[in-house]
């Protein structure tokens, strides 16, 4: 029987025949087992990949977790511990977390509510507390992390991956099919075409005639061998003609070299005139060493003249003593075949003139060929850039004493911070000891004002060197979780009395879709802000003042906030607004007399913002008020995170358990060299019933430390900068000594630049106090480390004066005083403030407490419209019957 028209005879017959279908299963045989292979890979390392990135995710939770659980159990704060396994439990992929105590006892634990088995991965980690001497292990953690979405998302890409790659198998087999029927028409009538040539037929068709590809090119070659044969019968005759043409062409030829030579001899000498001409000295070398190009600007330069030049040995003419090694040396290793540094580049070396005296050039040498065979020539473009390098040396030399100049402003602004605030702090402490004593009504009221007026200055003090460290590009912002909402409290915290005294309404609006905790530096934007409040303020004589903040979207992954400043002030002009943020400028020197200031506030806020990522911009017309605005960029963050945060920065001073009735017989070491930041310090420790003994220097607080035994103190109050030896060496040498390991040492110092608290905690120290001491920070260290509840004690009243009515008798009646006073304050007299200071016993019995509160305090601010307003208001209630 005859199997030739089987199907499996005539696939056999297509598999030898046609070379399509083998091409097309060997491609779809070679895809499919590479993308089994490949599949195989990926999938495993993917799966290796999500489970290390599995592994590191639940090793990062639980890190995260043993430092918020460190200080709860250590302190055994079963709610702080519970509130943190809440937290954690929020995490979808925590299956089991369970708190334990050393001893293994379960403390707290969540377990997901999921019904159904689901594998996990398991981490164990055990928890320490570390304080300043050493770390108590305070229990451990079981935390099972779910590993269901990364089996789920292994299994989907497996599925993506397969099909994705079998369909891609299809589509290639698929299109060599196509593109192979359609290539292989134009072949056929090629081949027909060929058989009819063999047979003498010239009457051909083929279909690729004006195709670009190999097909069209194959029909092109087959209709031009049909020419060919064609054109055989008249070859004999073309050669002749041939013949006769090139004869003339030799011709013609000839008279075009006699031209060209001609041409080429007046090139040479036009470019001869050209190197003549140029601004740089052009030396050519042969392979010899020997100068065999010499233009006129290389006479200017080395003053040798050409006929003299030529034929001289380069490094005997142009190149110094001792360089002279060096460059036949390259000469020989670049002639054997080696490499050069100085071809084809541009370097600075020196060179040497006719008369011995070396100057720096700017050096490019290039290689030329000859008209030899295989020859070539060296030809240098040299510059002189003497007067080049004496600009560049005048610049180093002025950059170096600007960066001199630069180190002394810092040095002086160091200094400068401890000399002033060194004065301060005695001036400062002493007013807040004297508000403490019984005064006088005036006595008290001088001694407030000499209070006030130092809390003033250290103000200016503290922009000034915001200023200095922001120019000199020292500051640097922090980015740390925190809380929007105790920003914006604190800032109304500090604002809001001013506005109060100039009976402005003051609102702050936070937008409801305004996160609430965010990553940023809350002291810097809290800067900000209140500075621009209480510049709002101070221009603002009534009306409302706004502080809003609302979301502006998300730029980066970062949500975007607008805070808004908005007032119902004085404005200003546009050639106001122009100088508005300069350093040490306001608007006008009317302004600056009127209101007063430095006007650096501005102009920190706006580097501030900036160095945050944003900018102040401000609208404002005359007699309209102004509106401050700024958007700043912020990462979105969590209360876990705020928690961690605290606990990380204040939780080893910040949850320290006072006792219950406090022993007031601890003894305070005081190591400090200025007779009056003694008293003072003194003084203030005295009031809270400690037992002091002062020091004079590091080594005396040193002699002492030893001689009395780590026992004896309680606490050291250390300041840094003291004769003889300062607190940085003091403590270093007494933290040598292990029986003083346990002993708190308080650093205290007039330098208020960046470092300092990093150095003074590497050298051994528990704390940092910058002077002007602070009675309230000073209060809240004590109590940190001491132990000990201690409360800042509220001034004394001042004692009231029975002689108030002589006042008036010598001044005329009160409400002749008050209209005098509203007559002066209206012009702006200079005579009010001291016409005030007389007369306040005088006013006093006709204003309430409170206005006289509000009075006092707007002529010490010298805001004289408002107190302007007061007076009227005060003089129509009193003339009212």
């Amino acid at each position: 029987m005859n199997d030739g028209g089987s199907p499996l005879s005539q696939l056999r017959l297509a598999w030898r025949r046609n070379i399509l279908l083998r091409l097309g299963f060997g491609i779809f045989l070679a895809v499919a087992i590479s993308t089994a292979i490949y599949t195989t890979y990926v999938m495993q390392s993917l799966r290796r990949e999500a489970e290390q990135n599995l592994g590191e995710r639940a090793e990062r939770l639980a890190a995260v977790l043993s430092q918020a659980l460190a200080r709860p159990l250590f302190d055994i704060n079963s709610a702080a511990v519970s509130s943190v396994v809440d937290a954690a439990g929020a995490t979808p992929e925590v299956l089991v977390l369970r708190v334990l105590g050393p001893n293994g006892v379960e403390l707290a634990s969540y377990v997901s509510p999921m019904k159904e088995p689901v594998a996990a991965i398991h981490v164990r980690r055990q928890i320490s507390f570390s304080d300043a001497r050493r770390s108590y292990p305070v229990g451990s953690i079981d935390l099972a992390y779910s590993r269901q979405q990364m089996d789920n998302d292994l299994q989907r890409q497996i599925v993506n991956t397969v099909a994705a790659n079998l369909l891609l198998a299809l589509a290639i087999v698929l299109s060599i099919f196509i593109v192979g029927r359609r290539a292989a028409r134009p072949f056929a009538d090629i081949r027909t075409g060929l058989e009819k040539l063999t047979r003498g037929e010239t009457d051909i068709k083929l279909s690729g005639i004006g195709r670009v590809d190999q097909v069209g090119r194959l029909s092109d070659a087959v209709l031009r061998f049909r020419d060919t044969l064609t054109r055989l019968r008249d070859a004999e005759r073309e050669l002749r003609d041939l013949n006769a043409e090139l004869e003339q062409r030799i011709a013609t030829r000839t008279a075009e070299l006699t031209r060209t030579t001609q041409i080429a001899h007046d090139s040479q000498a036009k470019l001869q005139t050209i190197v003549d001409t140029a601004l740089d000295a052009v030396v050519r070398m042969d392979l010899d060493g020997r100068i065999v190009g010499w233009n006129r600007q290389a006479e200017v330069i080395f003053g040798w003249q050409r006929e003299e030049a030529l034929g001289l040995d380069l490094d005997k003419t142009i190149i110094p003593p001792r360089f002279r090694y060096d460059h036949r040396r390259g000469m020989q290793r670049y002639l054997t075949g080696g490499t050069s540094g100085v071809l084809d580049t541009r370097i600075e070396v020196y060179a040497l003139r006719r008369n011995g005296e070396e100057f720096p050039i700017e050096l490019a040498i290039t290689r030329v060929k000859t008209e030899e065979h295989d020859s070539f020539e060296f030809c240098a473009f040299i510059r002189d850039i003497s007067e080049r390098r004496e600009r560049e040396q005048k610049l180093v030399t002025a950059n170096v004493m600007a960066e001199a100049a630069n180190i002394a402003k810092s040095e002086f602004l160091a200094n400068m911070s401890h000399e002033i605030r060194t004065p301060m702090s005695a001036v400062i402490g002493m007013a807040y000891l004297a508000l403490r004593t019984e005064l006088t009504p005036r006595q008290h009221d001088y001694i407030s004002k000499i209070h006030r007026a130092a809390l003033t200055l250290l103000g200016i003090i503290n922009d000034i060197l915001d200023f200095s460290k922001i120019e000199a590009g020292r500051l640097e912002v922090e980015a740390i979780p925190f809380s929007l909402e105790d920003v914006l409290v604190n800032v109304n915290s500090v604002t809001a009395q001013r506005a109060a005294d100039k009976r402005l309404t003051y609102v702050i609006n936070v937008a409801p879709e305004v996160p609430r905790y965010l990553v940023g530096d809350p002291l810097r934007l809290g800067q900000v802000l209140i500075n621009l409040v209480n510049n709002a303020v101070k221009f603002t004589l009534e009306g409302k003042l706004e502080l809003r903040c609302e979301l502006r979207g998300k730029r980066d992954g970062k949500v975007l906030l607008r805070f808004t400043v908005r007032d119902t002030g004085i404005g200003m002009t546009p050639q106001q607004k122009s100088r508005l943020f300069r350093a040490f400028s306001q608007a006008n020197g009317s302004t600056t007399r009127q209101f007063g200031g430095t006007g650096l506030g501005l102009s920190i806020s706006q580097q501030l913002v900036r160095l945050m990522g944003g900018n102040i911009d401000v609208e404002s017309e005359v007699d309209h008020g102004s509106t401050f605005c700024f958007d700043l960029p912020f990462t979105q963050s969590d209360a876990a995170a705020l928690a961690v945060q605290d606990a990380l920065h204040h939780g080893q001073a910040g949850e320290l358990k006072l006792d219950a009735s406090p022993r007031r017989t601890a003894r305070v070491l005081l190591a400090e060299d200025s007779e009056d930041n003694q008293d003072v310090t003194r003084e203030l420790l005295q009031l809270q019933g400690l037992d002091v003994e002062v020091v004079a220097n590091g080594k005396e607080a040193l002699e002492r430390l030893m001689a009395a035994g780590p026992l004896a103190y309680d606490l050291v109050l250390m300041d840094l900068g003291m004769p003889v030896m300062d607190g940085h060496q003091a403590t270093r040498l007494l933290r040598m000594d292990s029986r003083f390991s346990a002993l708190p040492i308080i650093a205290v110092t007039s330098n208020a630049l960046a470092g300092i608290r990093a150095r003074c905690l590497e050298e051994g120290m528990q704390d940092y106090l910058t002077k002007p001491i602070d009675p309230q920070r000073l209060y809240t260290v004590l109590s940190r480390w001491l132990g000990m509840s201690m409360k800042v004690i509220p001034p004394v009243p001042p004692a009231q004066e029975t002689a108030s009515g002589d006042a008036c008798a010598t001044l005329g009646d009160a409400r002749h005083a008050l209209r005098e006073l509203a007559a002066l304050v209206g012009e702006f007299s200079g005579e009010s403030v001291d016409y005030f200071e007389r007369t306040q016993a005088c006013l006093a019995t006709v204003l309430s407490s409170q206005e006289m509160a509000r009075l006092n305090h707007l002529m010490e601010q010298y805001e004289f419209a408002a107190a302007e307003k007061l007076l009227a208001d005060a003089i129509r209630n009193q003339e009212t019957p």
